[in-house]
């Protein structure tokens, strides 16, 4: 998805087969964790060119599609790491926050063509492939604590974004556009003295 031109033949290959382009779902990401002093340059751009970079070109190109065949629904993929810091690279935030804006652009945009731009912001997502070592009895504590975290109790799945991507390409959500559905079981809710007192009052319980 980093070479010049990729996003848009992948958009054009799936109008050859099926003859028309109804949703697209911007997930694509690159890059390993990083600290402020480990991040190059090489790594900056590649992830900023599979991030952002690929997502708006394929968007460009399945707009044009879509505008042709009645419309359709965009869903990018983008994470609380947009507004807010974690230990992820300083590229990743800044590529997220960068999704976040250009949702709301191609939304204005591309309305008129009657199609959705909208975007799932994930928080704490536990995928399939992690959950049996989250879930090993060696783990016990960062699990409890990661739990204790969120008001619902406990972490996401892979289900819970998929879920909310369905809900966005779907019928149901016909009238929204432009937005950005938070999906992290009210992570981002708290103030940080709120989880420290509920913790506190936690353990002396």
């Amino acid at each position: 998805m980093s070479r010049k031109g990729e996003p848009q033949q992948i958009i054009q290959q799936v109008v050859n087969n099926w003859g028309k382009i109804d949703v697209l779902v911007n997930n694509a990401r690159s890059g390993i964790r990083t600290t402020i002093f480990e991040e190059t340059e090489e790594s900056w751009d590649l992830a900023l060119s599979v991030t952002l970079k690929a997502a708006f070109f394929a968007s460009q190109e399945a707009i044009k599609q879509m505008s042709l065949t009645g419309g359709g629904a965009i869903v990018n993929i983008s994470s609380v790491a947009s507004d807010l810091v974690c230990h992820e690279s300083p590229v990743y935030h800044i590529a997220k926050a960068g999704i976040n804006q250009m949702t709301r652009y191609l939304a204005m945009h591309a309305g008129e063509y009657n199609i959705r731009v909208n975007c799932v912001a994930p928080g704490f997502i536990i995928q399939d492939e992690h959950m049996s070592r989250y879930s090993d009895e060696s783990n016990m504590y960062y699990k409890k604590i990661s739990e204790f975290c969120h008001p619902l109790g406990h972490t996401g799945t892979s289900n819970d974004v998929a879920d909310a991507v369905l809900f966005l390409c779907s019928p149901q959500s016909t009238f929204i556009t432009g937005q950005s559905i938070v999906v992290d079981g009210g992570l981002t809710i708290q103030e940080q003295s709120s989880l420290i007192f509920n913790f506190d009052k936690k353990r002396s319980n």
